[in-house]
């Protein structure tokens, strides 16, 4: 990272919207840093799965099963979309439909074992290409950046609160989606 300059501790909030465009650059450039390094990890999965599959997936896998109602709502989609995409998933081998135990009329979705190891070798990929950037950096870098992410999500845990459409959304879930 060449010198710039960085927002200080004395900044106060009501300072924060007024940075210097040259702040901002930092914070934006750092940020896509991090955004592209866990993005980087999906490039290995994009022949296996479109990314609107992998978000169907990851959203499947989240809550270990799932309605095709609240599936479409979680990606935002209309139902017969989401059905049309559980078709190819379940063709692919990745998703099971099965009849719920609490009302027959409703479908369930489920990860099968194949569908379960393509999310869980993802998640390995992010991890290791995490990993990888991480251990290029010095333990004092690794523990401010530790400190100041914990900080930034405190932060966007307050806002998400107040703004959540899906109450159990949180960060990761929506990088995911958004990632996907």
């Amino acid at each position: 990272m060449q010198d710039q300059p960085v927002p200080t501790a004395e900044t106060s909030q009501s300072d924060v919207g007024r940075l210097p465009p040259a702040e901002w650059a930092v914070i934006e450039r750092e940020a896509a840093a991090l955004v592209a390094v866990w993005g980087r990890s999906r490039q290995a999965f994009a022949t296996k799965v479109s990314s609107i599959q992998l978000q169907a997936m990851l959203a499947i896998e989240r809550h270990q099963a799932v309605n095709l109602g609240r599936l479409a709502a979680t990606l935002n989609i209309v139902p017969s979309s989401a059905s049309r995409l559980c078709d190819r998933l379940e063709a692919a081998g990745l998703v099971r439909r099965s009849h719920s135990e609490e009302d027959k009329r409703e479908l369930t979705l489920t990860l099968t074992p194949s569908g379960r190891a393509l999310v869980q070798e993802l998640e390995q990929r992010r991890r290791s290409d995490l990993a990888r950037v991480l251990s290029e950096m010095p333990p004092a870098g690794r523990i401010a950046l530790l400190r100041g992410l914990q900080a930034f999500a405190a932060a966007a845990d307050q806002i998400m609160e107040r703004q959540a459409e899906e109450p159990e959304d949180d960060w990761t879930t929506i990088a995911a989606r958004l990632l996907a």
